[in-house]
């Protein structure tokens, strides 16, 4: 496997990535959810926002919309990724990192979603950070979390090596592209270094919201994610045994509805996605019940639960 932590090497894997359709869309729930979130910071009405790895643009969008009266711009590694948000998001201005030099000291508020868990260099990321954001600026960084207690957590630590040191504490199943999960407490850190205080923090998928996530990936995740092969001993066995015979079906009713988004939110659509999309159209309505259901869930979590540290995914905003 091509080692992600080689600057060089990384570009090359995301523009090979995003010439696959990689990050094109992201579901109502997770938009929804970072509007929220966004509000919550009670920015002013107008300054210069940076969305920091911003993909295709789909949460530059969301930024552009949650504050109009702001400057949104977007930076990425990848020139494909780039070239796709202008053509998508022409309200507002992208350019490729390496333009960086062009853009110090002129942000007041920056925004990464799911960036820092794929930088090759952790300590460097933070300096370039620091070197777009103006005296007195923010930030909002959303991340997988690393904190003890989520669901993905208990999975994991039923596994050999299931949060291994070696790779930065990463679960035993995340994908080539994350090379690290950070705790809340160890991104903070991060942070005082270059000045930045932690103001706010939000957590998401403490249980259900996790359940969500895993049963709308596919049968052949679920099946990775519950495999038995590297468990630590025989209560382990057991434990993964009976969360594979409540994931796996979940699943299975969830997944024409899921592939029939996944399909239908492509912006490049090939003929072939018709087709498929035609195909689908009956499983997926018989199977929409349940992904709603589950979807549901998460959102009453997310509104109970969301101060509370033990969700695998984490919002932290930072004031200097």
């Amino acid at each position: 496997m091509k080692d992600l932590h080689d600057k060089e090497t990384s570009v090359e894997f995301y523009e090979d990535r995003y010439e696959q359709g990689y990050m094109e869309e992201w579901d109502d729930l997770k938009k929804n959810k970072v509007k929220e979130v966004l509000l919550e910071l009670k920015l002013p009405p107008t300054g210069k926002a940076l969305d920091f790895g911003c993909g295709n643009g789909v949460f530059t969008r969301v930024i552009k919309d949650t504050f109009p009266g702001w400057q949104v711009f977007g930076v990425e590694i990848s020139s494909i990724a780039v070239q796709n948000a202008r053509k998508r998001i022409p309200d507002c201005t992208f350019f490729e990192a390496s333009d960086s030099h062009n853009y110090k000291d002129q942000f007041d508020f920056l925004f990464s979603h799911h960036v820092i868990e794929h930088v090759p260099d952790i300590n460097e990321i933070f300096e370039v950070i620091n070197e777009y954001l103006k005296p007195q600026s923010s930030q909002l960084h959303i991340l997988p979390c690393g904190n003890k207690g989520s669901y993905e957590y208990e999975i994991s630590i039923l596994n050999k090596n299931g949060i291994d040191p070696k790779k930065e504490n990463r679960f035993f199943y995340e994908e080539p592209g994350h090379l690290r999960r950070l705790k809340s407490d160890e991104f903070a850190a991060y942070e005082k270094k270059i000045g930045f205080d932690l103001k706010k923090e939000f957590y998401s998928n403490q249980e259900y919201g996790a359940i969500n996530w895993i049963t709308k990936s596919s049968p052949r995740f679920v099946k990775k994610l519950t495999n038995t092969s590297n468990v630590l001993d025989n209560e382990s066995l057991k434990k993964i045994k009976k969360l594979r015979k409540k994931l796996l079906p979940l699943t299975y009713l969830q997944f024409p509805y899921s592939k029939y988004l996944e399909i239908k939110n492509k912006w490049r659509k090939k003929l072939s996605d018709h087709i498929k999309l035609a195909i689908l159209f009956l499983p997926a309505m018989i199977s929409k019940p349940f992904y709603s259901y589950w979807d549901k869930k998460a959102a009453e979590e997310w509104q109970k639960n969301k101060t509370q540290k033990n969700g695998s995914e984490m919002f932290l905003f930072f004031t200097r």
